[in-house]
């Protein structure tokens, strides 16, 4: 080969070397210029958990179904919903550490986890948690070393890709952002999030019948092992803190239960039931939560109506734990 090949060559790499670094100079320096809303929620979450703020009484933890489900402004000043849309105890137990290291700790948690987000990483962890940039490197070092998280070299080699910014894991972010005012409208999430105490809307249909598949589909419940390690150390931790916790079931339509595996419904129970055994001091509902179709924004989060019943239910069931 002569020397033009490898001029060409190396050429070739720097101006691909070029690209990544200007990728990751945008992605780095302007999330908000680029990512969408539920970027937005993330960040104000985290911004306000790596922050002293108000003392909070009590605490909400979760995904996006517990984000939208539950209005801390309709129970209390001395509430806030810390849930994050594709959230699971493993990013949550971190959040938790953080926030308790900025904060007094709180007399009461709720936790409320999506039944599918128990058995899959690929939608929940991936796309949201390591996109947005959640964890640090030391903290998914941390995950890594505990031997449970499926394909531990490929995770590994993933994480440094979305770390480092390469324009694959960027690409559709950054051409979108070039063609809308992603900021203006993140920003305007971003205080409204502020002024609901972290409660934020993702489906606003009036009414939703349709079942969730991604519940129906599965025929048994079998939580991964390192999320089943992560939600015990977050009720760990929460108990080192004399901090009382509550497992809430997250609504489901009259569709979704209707059509749910019998061996699935049997299955997720029996897990809540381990863990209502395995520590007595927490409350656990060990039953399915059914609510009206027209609760119900999407297949999964409740709309402003059902936000408002269910969070004035929930205020009522756990009067004396929120106020």
């Amino acid at each position: 080969m002569n020397k033009g090949f490898f001029k060409f060559i190396f050429s070739l790499i720097m101006v691909l070397i070029i690209i990544w670094i200007i990728f990751a100079v945008i992605v780095k320096c302007f999330p908000m210029y680029i990512l969408d809303e539920e970027y937005a929620t993330y960040k104000q979450t985290k911004d306000y958990v790596n922050n002293t703020n108000e003392y909070n009484k009590v605490l909400i933890f979760g995904d996006s179904v517990a984000k939208a489900a539950i209005s801390p402004t309709l129970i209390s000043n001395s509430m806030y919903n810390l849930a994050m849309a594709g959230g699971t105890p493993i990013e949550q137990y971190y959040i938790m550490k953080d926030y308790l290291q900025n904060h007094d700790a709180p007399q009461t948690i709720v936790m409320m986890y999506f039944m599918g987000g128990y058995t899959t990483l690929d939608t929940f962890f991936w796309n949201r948690t390591i996109y947005f940039d959640t964890l640090s490197t030391n903290q998914f070092n941390e995950i890594m070393d505990t031997g449970l998280f499926p394909n531990t070299l490929s995770a590994r080699i993933n994480f440094f890709q979305y770390k480092t910014a390469m324009p694959h894991k960027y690409y559709a972010a950054v051409k979108n952002g070039l063609f809308q005012n992603r900021k203006e409208f993140n920003e305007r999430v971003y205080n409204d999030t502020v002024e609901t105490k972290g409660q934020h809307y993702f489906g606003l249909e009036l009414e939703f019948a349709p079942n969730n598949v991604s519940i129906n589909n599965q025929e048994e419940f079998k939580p991964l092992d390192v999320i089943d390690y992560y939600l015990n150390k977050c009720i760990e931790l929460c108990i080192e803190n004399n901090i009382q916790v509550i497992i809430e079931q997250h609504p489901i339509n009259i569709s979704t239960y209707n059509n749910m595996k019998e061996k699935f419904m049997e299955d997720y129970l029996d897990y809540m039931a381990r863990l209502q055994t395995k520590y007595p001091a927490v409350i656990v509902n060990k039953e399915f939560v059914i609510k009206p179709d027209d609760w119900f924004g999407d297949f999964s989060h409740l709309n402003p109506n059902g936000t408002s019943n269910y969070t004035r239910e929930l205020n009522e069931k756990y009067f004396q734990y929120f106020n």
